[in-house]
């Protein structure tokens, strides 16, 4: 049997929630030197001293908004390899999961906004994201255990998930992040996949 959270605890997060997204509204619209708390209070329809009740500072926020896009992430199924399972289904299933997160509005807002502050501050993208092949150690398991079972042949799994996730991104993901495109119909995004999973296999498929 489920427990049900508190009221005050539910309003609380709810309060939380609108605070964020609030910031990322703000933060994507006028940058985040041009954002006051202010102004976000205002944007979250709570009091000013709301938001610092949940964050003490601005960058505080910005943490909250980095670890939101962290979660966002880390929620990604899981990506089991299968042997009774051919190598383009799984592939082509692995890729509409990743461009199912790269292209929707919530992630894309997340990533604007803390891509425009971590141009100006590479030493914080380090400090708060770090290494950036912890968004791929899924795939490169999988990878790893295709190459086990014979079906691929890969000298470094980490360099080919990279090259996977690329080709996808190409198409999918930094178009739409900088505002040069707009997202990708459900035909386009097909046809990156399909093409994606081809080249990646005619490349590395033994």
């Amino acid at each position: 049997m489920s427990l049900e959270l508190p009221a005050e605890t539910r309003l609380t997060d709810r309060k939380r929630a609108a605070i964020v997204a609030a910031a990322v509204k703000e933060f994507e619209a006028c940058g985040f030197d041009n954002t006051s708390m202010n102004k976000i209070a205002e944007t979250a329809e709570v009091s000013k001293r709301t938001v610092y009740n949940h964050f003490e500072s601005k960058d505080a926020l910005f943490l909250a908004i980095v670890q939101e896009l962290l979660d966002a992430t880390e929620k990604m199924p899981d990506f089991d390899y299968q042997a009774d399972r051919s190598l383009v289904d799984q592939l082509t299933e692995k890729a509409h999961r990743v461009t199912e997160l790269f292209t929707s509005d919530s992630f894309q807002g997340l990533v604007r906004v803390t891509l425009s502050r971590f141009l100006m501050a590479p030493e914080l993208a380090q400090q708060t994201i770090g290494d950036q092949k912890r968004f791929r150690v899924r795939l490169v398991r999988w990878l790893e255990e295709a190459v086990a079972d014979g079906k691929l042949k890969i000298d470094d799994c980490e360099f080919a998930a990279a090259q996977f996730c690329g080709l996808l991104q190409t198409f999918t993901f930094w178009p739409q992040a900088v505002g040069l495109e707009p997202q990708p119909s459900p035909e386009v995004r097909k046809r990156v996949i399909d093409s994606t999973v081809e080249m990646f296999l005619s490349r590395y498929a033994v």
